[in-house]
């Protein structure tokens, strides 16, 4: 897989995320570049942690990357850095949807909290998509400036947990 740093139109792009502030409340770092940067440091230790496949470790630093790339716009939906991906040259639907799906967690467990959770053909369709392994590694990663750490972020805990109880990861998760 080619690293998404090697693009020009990305790296043009990555450096304005330094102009994007974020909540403090969610975030210890203070700009969408600063948290960016953590991502990518923790996902590597994670796809060392949890012995990734070259492959899947290129896959998840350039997710790591180009997650939060669409704030740029002034828009925090991921939809937004899926619409820029093809002016950076990814248009692996694989990769794609791993963008697109990159904060499931929250959606989820708010439908969750509604007594609205999501049903066995909703975690066959996200399965079908994605490969969960790096999803969950990523969403952990992504919390890297999480106050109080990632285990603080209730959403992200109860999708774990919910992956861990319905055996999606027969072979678990290194998340420390």
């Amino acid at each position: 897989m080619d690293f998404i740093c090697n693009n020009l139109a990305f790296v043009s792009d990555y450096k304005k995320m330094q102009g994007v502030s974020l909540n403090p409340e969610r975030h210890t770092a203070s700009n969408a570049l600063e948290h960016t940067e953590m991502v990518v440091k923790r996902a590597q230790e994670l796809s060392e942690l949890n012995k990734l496949a070259l492959e899947e470790k290129d896959i998840l630093i350039n997710l790591s990357y180009v997650h939060d790339i669409g704030k740029i716009s002034g828009n925090a939906k991921p939809e937004e850095s899926v619409k820029l991906l093809e002016k950076y040259g990814k248009f692996d639907a694989g990769f794609v949807n791993l963008v697109k799906y990159h904060d499931i967690n929250l959606p989820w467990y708010l439908s969750h909290l509604r007594g609205e959770a999501p049903s066995e053909k909703a975690w066959r369709k996200l399965l079908s998509k994605v490969n969960l392994s790096i999803l969950c590694i990523f969403m952990v990663a992504d919390r890297a400036d999480c106050p109080g750490g990632w285990r603080q972020n209730k959403a992200l805990v109860w999708f774990l947990e919910e992956v861990k109880t319905k055996n999606l990861l027969p072979n678990g998760l290194i998340t420390e």
